[in-house]
């Protein structure tokens, strides 16, 4: 009896590592920004140079994963404030599961973590959820630079 416990455990730990990976994948199937948005899903590095290093205007990177819940609260709010600047500032997702090459070249551990790039150098960071006013003011930083 305590072998078929201990294994029916380990069974159940192994459940909770996959599922988020399982989830992630699932959910960014349906993930679709729609046209004329500054937001944008970038999923090879090729794309992260097009879309992010070689911009002509500032983009704010957000490092982000489907079963992460601080990502969830903070990624609509981001998406929001950008999407409210006209244009000046883009906002392109990378989902850590899809593509965890990125994220290891520039050493995510942890998500959220947000970057933003300007004319291809990386100018600010924060890690984890912050408060409207506090991206407010980091995009308004980013801009002014």
């Amino acid at each position: 009896m305590q072998k078929f416990l201990r294994l029916g455990s380990t069974l159940a730990r192994s459940a909770i590592n996959v599922r988020p990976v399982f989830m992630a994948a699932k959910v960014t199937q349906f993930r679709h920004f729609s046209h004329g948005t500054s937001v944008f899903e970038i999923e090879s590095s090729e794309d992260f140079n097009e879309k992010v290093i070689q911009s002509p205007v500032p983009v704010i990177v957000d490092f982000h994963a489907d079963w992460c819940g601080p990502c969830q609260a903070l990624g609509p709010r981001l998406e929001e404030k950008v999407n409210g600047q006209n244009g000046n500032v883009l906002l392109a997702k990378i989902n850590v599961d899809n593509a965890g090459e990125i994220a290891m070249d520039y050493g995510i551990s942890v998500v959220p973590t947000v970057y933003a790039f300007k004319n291809g150098e990386k100018v600010s960071e924060f890690t984890g959820v912050i408060g409207d006013e506090q991206i407010d003011d980091f995009i308004e930083n980013i801009l002014a630079d």
